[in-house]
């Protein structure tokens, strides 16, 4: 089930903005979860919880702009796009295998605060790919 915010609950953690998300319980473990902003595809976050810890990154993947990185096969802490195998590190985006080509995907902090989840707020661009 996907996370849809149009108007989300911002908060200031440590001096940096983060948008409220949703209560811890509604992520499982080795799971991803689409979080989409503002009804635009292209607003797109995708939340895992691999571990008890918790990583966020674009839900784009940057090879052909599908929207299923959320979706994607979770091992050793990477992600792999379920549509055409790209892989990358879910500590750092970038993707592992440079073969594939050199994009990554943005990373986003997260936090936990009274049992809610807190992401960095991103800060949106159109993609170069759609202008």
């Amino acid at each position: 089930m996907d996370i849809e915010l149009n108007h989300p609950k911002t908060v200031n953690i440590g001096g940096e903005s983060y948008v409220e998300i949703c209560p811890v319980d509604e992520l499982m473990d080795n799971k991803g979860r689409k979080i989409q902003f503002t009804g635009d595809d292209d607003f797109q976050l995708a939340l895992f919880k691999i571990d008890g810890i918790y990583y966020c990154v674009d839900n784009i993947c940057p090879h052909r702009h599908a929207d299923r990185i959320h979706e994607g096969i979770i091992k050793d802490l990477t992600v792999m796009c379920p549509l055409h195998g790209w892989t990358y590190s879910l500590d750092t985006g970038r993707n592992v295998d440079i073969r594939q080509g050199i994009k990554n995907l943005n990373t986003y902090k997260v936090e936990i605060i009274d049992d809610m989840i807190y992401v960095q707020k991103p800060s949106f661009q159109i993609p170069l790919w759609r202008r």
